[in-house]
């Protein structure tokens, strides 16, 4: 999906859990992209930037799974990050960023 970003044309990458493409929601002076179909979603932020390099986050390809086969999912409940196996409901959580929940997250897998 192509989309300007600070005057030039980027790509999102599509929803690991169910291939969708990420459309950008605005309200309240931020931006977030979530996944029209199942709601997965990175931060919701002022800068379109920041939104779009958190989709890309919670969204890699070499992000690891869980051993039971499964993606992890990233939510934000009470000002803080956690990501949840969306298979066995492996749970790790309470960072204060996207980024250290994604980091958490490859964390308990060790």
């Amino acid at each position: 999906q192509g989309r300007r970003e600070e005057g030039r044309e980027v790509s999102l990458p599509a929803c690991i859990h169910c291939g969708q493409d990420p459309e950008r929601r605005a309200r309240d002076g931020r931006v977030m992209f979530i996944c029209p179909v199942c709601n997965a979603r990175g931060d919701a932020a002022t800068c379109e930037t920041w939104a779009a390099a958190s989709w890309r986050q919670v969204n890699r390809d070499d992000l690891p799974v869980h051993g039971c086969g499964q993606r992890p999912r990233f939510k934000a409940r009470e000002g803080k990050w956690w990501a949840c196996c969306t298979g066995c409901q492996h749970l790790t959580g309470g960072f204060m960023s996207i980024q250290g929940a994604v980091a958490g997250w490859a964390r308990s897998l060790r």
